[in-house]
């Protein structure tokens, strides 16, 4: 199991064939690219790279525990996820990169010898926040919802009349 930063791939030496990858991702990871939305995280990362002469193919399957704020009562929360994505890289001229609907690929210069994944798992495990994160109903720090429910609602100041309209909307 690789812990913290190191998530580069030498490729250059390795046989054509298959080779597997195991990846620990915690809270370093997401301290590197400066995300603080995260307060924790144990991901285990398996990659399976799959070498032939022209062409890298990753497969990427995780699993395992975030931990971020409820956006109610702002409490820890842990939420688990699990998944998989493809990642194919090709070699060409110059760093370029496409999406599919299912998979990514990669071109990088032929004179590359190695892959740093760190970016892409960032990415990959990025995105299994919902965008609303929240604690089961009524599972909620009481004591906070309780003084969002009281809360005294604010004096409404004199909206634009342009803008009353947009009053209407409702949000929840």
């Amino acid at each position: 199991m690789i812990k913290g930063y190191d998530y580069t791939i030498s490729f250059t030496a390795l046989e054509i064939g298959e080779h597997n990858f195991d990846f620990k991702v915690d809270k370093s990871l997401f301290e590197k690219f400066e995300n603080e939305d995260l307060l924790d995280s144990n991901v285990d990362v398996k990659v399976k790279l799959i070498k032939e002469e022209r062409v890298l193919t990753f497969n990427f399957y995780f699993k395992g525990v975030l931990n971020v704020l409820c956006d109610r009562c702002l409490e820890p929360l842990d939420f688990k996820i699990e998944g998989e994505k493809n990642l194919f890289v090709k070699f060409g001229e110059e760093f370029m990169e496409e999406e599919s609907m299912d998979d990514d690929i990669i071109i990088i210069p032929n004179t590359e010898h190695e892959i740093d994944l760190s970016h892409y798992i960032y990415e990959l495990i990025l995105l299994q926040i919902p965008i609303k994160c929240s604690h089961p109903k009524g599972k909620c720090n009481k004591d906070m919802i309780d003084r969002i429910n009281n809360a005294e609602p604010q004096i409404e100041q004199e909206v634009d009349p342009r803008w009353a309209e947009l009053k209407k909307i409702k949000f929840e």
